[in-house]
């Protein structure tokens, strides 16, 4: 069921491909409970089709929980291209602040 609690922060940094996708996995399992998640990725300098696949992984199960929903936050622009031609940016909010995503999610 569906609580008031604070989203789960999940945040990235450095560089994430093949050789991280086990961190990255044990990174949103911790989130999984929590139906609203935020994915922090300001920090990140590459991401490749693995990790992109794990956050779309996590998009879709926070979507599947009541009041679920999960939000990005890039600011940089190749990570945000790449994450649309991944298709994900029709799916899944990008935004610019941490702010931005507890505002989006607080609007339900």
């Amino acid at each position: 069921m569906f609580t008031e609690r604070e989203p789960a922060v999940v945040r990235l940094s450095g560089e994430h491909d093949i050789s991280t996708r086990d961190q990255l996995r044990r990174a949103f399992q911790a989130a999984r409970e929590n139906p609203r998640v935020i994915v922090d990725t300001v920090g990140v300098s590459y991401l490749d089709s693995t990790a992109v696949g794990e956050i779309a992984r996590a998009a879709e199960h926070a979507a599947r929980l009541p009041g679920g929903k999960l939000v990005i936050v890039a600011r940089n622009q190749r990570l945000i291209r790449l994450l649309s031609i991944a298709g994900l940016t029709g799916t899944i909010p990008i935004v610019d602040t941490n702010a931005d995503a507890l505002a989006l999610l607080a609007d339900g």
